[in-house]
């Protein structure tokens, strides 16, 4: 018996395999996604142009979690963070480089605000760190790493991690 869990596993496959084939076929056309959400600070809901809605974790970094359950508390700076993606992003029409998707069906991505990695932005202004897990091989961290000390010499580590 297929469960709904699986059945949505394999429609994000779908998906995923989809824009991969389609930014690779038409790499000269870049396609749009209008951000729906940012559930927390690395986390976001995008719409394709044919209205698939999809999850898409930002590659290469980790910030606070924002718990939707009764009885669980936030990490601290997690709703800052959520915050912060929110009022750069949401609503607005973005780019993806995709890289691989996640164990819970998320696209593993970067996102582009026109020329601004919103990725890179978000360890930038403190208000995620670089990722500690194990990256995708073609995903390159550098820009990531020196961000990260960028912004702990400028005393901007506006969150903080235990």
């Amino acid at each position: 018996m297929i469960t709904p869990q699986i059945k949505n596993i394999f429609r994000n496959m779908l998906v995923l395999n989809t824009i991969l084939f389609s930014q690779a076929a038409f790499a000269a056309t870049e396609v749009k996604y209008k951000v729906l959400k940012c559930h927390d600070g690395d986390t976001c809901q995008v719409l394709s142009s044919d209205n698939m809605k999809l999850k898409i974790r930002l590659i290469g970094i980790d910030a606070p979690e924002v718990t939707n359950r009764k009885n669980k508390v936030n990490q601290p700076y997690g709703l800052e963070s959520k915050d912060f993606i929110n009022n750069l992003i949401k609503g607005k029409s973005v780019t993806l480089k995709n890289y691989a998707t996640d164990p819970f069906g998320r696209s593993l991505s970067e996102i582009f605000l026109e020329k601004l990695n919103v990725n890179l932005k978000m360890v930038d202004s403190g208000m995620a760190e670089v990722y500690k897990g194990k990256m995708d091989k073609n995903f390159d961290v550098t820009p990531y790493l020196e961000a990260e000390k960028k912004s702990e010499k400028r005393k901007n580590r506006y969150m903080v991690f235990a």
